[in-house]
């Protein structure tokens, strides 16, 4: 049985938790991160999601979850990324780029620069399949074929990650 914390409109913990899979009552939220691996060439590290799961079975997508009960959000960034991906970077390579409340959560948006090698990736077997490096235009490919999850915010994660790009900051050696 998975908990979550549970948050309120101010995202505040309420001391309350959460069993994952029952219905989230109206006005209660929980964290959910979607991490966005980066190299130096601006490729995103995407995986292929198992056939298995409940949530986009067999789509390719990012690396992401929920935030369990204890944790907080950063910690659950990373662990997210460890387990699915077997990538450990440095606290200085991650970014926060967004937290946007939706119906039931808040979804904290992060990007990690990462040169990782696809062959030294542990994949998490009961959850990906499979992982790839992927150009932002190889991605939007994806999405019209209805390969990869269309998520709402893919132009202004692009434009992020060219920012980023054009200051430096995921070029830059670790």
């Amino acid at each position: 049985m998975e908990l979550w914390d549970v948050y309120d409109q101010y995202l505040q913990k309420t001391g309350r938790t959460h069993i994952r899979g029952e219905e989230m009552p109206q006005g209660d939220y929980h964290l959910i991160v979607h991490v966005y691996p980066v190299n130096h060439k601006g490729e995103i590290l995407i995986q292929k999601r198992a056939n298995t799961l409940k949530t986009k079975p067999g789509m390719w997508a990012i690396t992401g979850g929920s935030v369990i009960a204890g944790e907080e959000m950063f910690a659950g960034c990373c662990r997210e990324l460890e387990e699915e991906l077997g990538i450990t970077p440095p606290k200085e390579d991650f970014r926060l780029l967004s937290i946007t409340q939706k119906p039931g959560r808040y979804r904290c948006v992060w990007m990690v620069r990462s040169d990782a090698e696809l062959s030294d990736l542990t994949l998490q077997k009961e959850e990906v399949t499979d992982a790839k490096w992927a150009t932002p235009e190889i991605i939007m490919d994806m999405v019209k074929k209805k390969e990869f999850w269309e998520y709402d915010y893919l132009d202004w994660i692009f434009y992020q990650i060219q920012q980023l790009r054009e200051s430096g900051w995921i070029t830059r050696e670790n």
